[in-house]
């Protein structure tokens, strides 16, 4: 590593919903790091409508990820579950026939830090998602042991859902990190989407990680032209 590290190991990015933005995110706060001087790795543990092409399915946003990242790891180390059936884990998995094992995540998280900087792990969907019947994405977090950011969708009924999921946070005892708004969508005819992160801001008192608007291009290069101006990564560290 080239700078004074973080004693965090690494930052679970969540969501208020599935589709708010959280691969990109994620894309954009390790190329952040990169252009710091960090080696991060990327971790996206499940995912759920994979393609097939044979008989092997392919984590699209794994991929993408560990791309960004620039891992040489085996995709099986960027996404350990993969499913090609398109709902929540544990629908997935009891579709499928196949279990998934919260140790083989842990353990595998673990072994990325040892060999990484940082990790940047998305989760799927929400907090609330269910994994197993008795483990959700909350759980995973908490055995994981490390903070948590929030990407909202910036539209009408964002408040609501960052509110519940700060309340899902601060049940847990969970450390939040703060919050990423996602612009990506701008609806003229929704109002609120003008005074939401001020609403937030004044609620919720949590710091803003930063304000991610439309891209042109997914690419390394255009990520790394607008990654520090999106992404506060001081904020991350500290």
């Amino acid at each position: 590593m080239t700078q004074n590290m973080t004693s965090t190991k690494g930052i679970f990015i969540t969501g208020t919903d599935t589709g708010v933005g959280k691969t990109v995110v994620s894309a954009l706060i390790v190329r952040a790091l990169k252009l710091k001087g960090f080696n991060p790795a990327v971790m996206k543990p499940i995912e759920t409508g994979c393609r097939k092409e044979g008989t092997v399915l392919i984590p699209s946003d794994g991929e993408f990820l560990k791309e960004m990242a620039e891992m040489d790891e085996p995709i099986t180390e960027v996404t350990p579950y993969c499913f090609e059936t398109p709902v929540a884990p544990l629908v997935a998995s009891e579709t499928e026939g196949r279990d998934i094992h919260i140790e083989r995540i842990i353990d595998q998280f673990k072994g990325l830090t040892k060999k990484y900087d940082f990790v940047v792990v998305e989760g799927v969907g929400g907090l609330m998602v269910p994994i197993t019947e008795v483990v959700m994405v909350v759980d995973l977090i908490e055995e994981l042991d490390i903070p948590v950011i929030i990407v909202s969708l910036n539209k009408l009924g964002v408040l609501n859902h960052t509110l519940l999921t700060v309340e899902a946070i601060k049940n847990r005892s969970l450390e939040l990190k703060g919050l990423v708004m996602n612009n990506h969508t701008i609806d003229p005819l929704d109002r609120s989407q003008d005074s939401n992160l001020l609403v937030l801001k004044r609620i919720l008192q949590i710091p803003v990680i930063g304000e991610v608007f439309r891209l042109k291009e997914l690419s390394k290069e255009h990520l790394d032209s607008v990654a520090l101006k999106y992404i506060n990564t001081d904020l991350i560290l500290q």
